[in-house]
């Protein structure tokens, strides 16, 4: 299956869709920006607009690409007093969860509140990271539905004071699949618009609700190899995400969103069908990148030794994943295609580097690979 040829149809087709959905709520829409500029249906404050039910969001989002722009519209900050404006920058201010407006006048911003008071702000730039990915510096409102703890609880983290840690990181991970993995780099190139990077409780995520977005957790000593990991991991989900974005529904011979327990009969676990066969589509991917970075001794010292762990860690967790879905009859043509891809792909990977990837003890390891604990391990 060679995904990376089909890809810019699939992609066409998300954006085509979320046309479609923008027009039904406004049939002026393409009055206000360019129908023709795909650029702007890749902004993932767009899909994360469209799967919730409040149009009031819409001019906030639209302001920065708009053919004409509005001199006065509605805002909102978020807790810390900060309204994002895509494709514009922020505005700084001591208003935290408000509706406010923001006016243009003579070329100048300004912010007032619901009394037309002139609000003190100061205004940042947006920040853009390597191939122009933008790093987005602070939480939105309406992506702060996807931060989840495992009880499913809308939880708080930590963005402001974590991102300027981990700029170099990403920038050297990113060139170091552009220099080792081109041609799966350029799908990352297509498909990653912005990156957010946090602390906090949920996992390292992308969602279709941000469509074109990575969300990255990492903390103080995650470096370059964590990077190159996790852009690899989440970066795939956005991919799979458009690949699969008509087909998800066939692929299987039951809904896409049935409960994995159902299909394996075992009560723990957890997550849907489709989202669980996500996680081969990842591991297809971050493995080669690993292998041709081992082969090329791209990392040196404990940076070398913490990449063979992740590889070993990963590439079991492929075999795990080929294993559990090894299920008769699961599967409609297409959803047996992937299957046969997935699977094709581990062996042979499996194949050329199975004395590394048994050498090591990785039975240990939490989801989130500990480099301490594969050291101690590992001796």
């Amino acid at each position: 299956m060679n995904f990376y040829n089909n890809f810019d149809n699939c992609q066409e087709d998300v954006i085509d869709s979320l046309k479609v959905l923008l027009y039904q709520r406004h049939e002026n829409i393409f009055d206000r920006i360019d129908f023709e500029d795909d650029r702007i249906y890749q902004e993932p404050l767009l899909y994360a607009y469209i799967t919730q039910s409040d149009d009031f969001w819409l001019d906030s989002i639209i302001f920065g690409y708009e053919k004409n722009r509005n001199k006065k519209i509605e805002v909102f900050s978020n807790k810390k007093g900060i309204v994002y404006i895509p494709n514009i920058g922020y505005f700084h201010t001591d208003e935290k969860n408000q509706k406010l407006f923001l006016e243009v006048v003579n070329g100048t911003f300004l912010i007032k509140n619901q009394k037309d008071e002139k609000i003190v702000f100061h205004f940042e730039s947006l920040l853009f990271l390597e191939e122009g990915i933008e790093l987005v510096k602070t939480q939105h409102p309406l992506f702060e539905v996807l931060f989840r703890n495992n009880n499913d609880d809308i939880v708080e983290v930590e963005i402001d004071k974590v991102y300027d840690k981990h700029i170099e990181h990403f920038n050297t991970a990113l060139k170091i699949i552009k220099e080792n993995y081109s041609e799966y780099f350029n799908l990352l190139k297509k498909s990653i618009k912005k990156v957010l990077i946090y602390d906090g409780e949920p996992y390292s995520f992308a969602a279709l609700q941000a469509h074109n977005m990575i969300f990255l957790n990492a903390h103080i000593g995650n470096d370059e190899v964590f990077f190159l990991d996790h852009i690899l991991h989440e970066g795939a989900h956005v991919i799979f995400n458009t690949l699969t974005y008509n087909s998800k529904m066939n692929l299987f011979k039951v809904p896409f969103k049935t409960a994995m327990s159902e299909i394996t009969n075992d009560k723990a676990d957890h997550g849907e069908l489709y989202g669980r066969f996500h996680g081969m589509f990842t591991q297809s991917n971050i493995n080669p990148c690993m292998e041709i970075c081992i082969d090329n001794n791209v990392f040196k010292g404990e940076q070398h030794h913490e990449l063979l762990g992740r590889f070993s860690s990963n590439m079991k967790r492929f075999r795990a994943g080929i294993e559990k879905f090894n299920i008769p009859n699961l599967y409609n043509e297409e959803g047996e295609l992937w299957y046969q891809f997935f699977t094709e792909r581990y062996q042979n990977l499996y194949n050329r580097k199975k004395d590394l990837i048994d050498s090591f003890d990785v039975s240990n390891q939490p989801y989130v690979f500990s480099y301490n604990i594969f050291k101690e391990s590992n001796k």
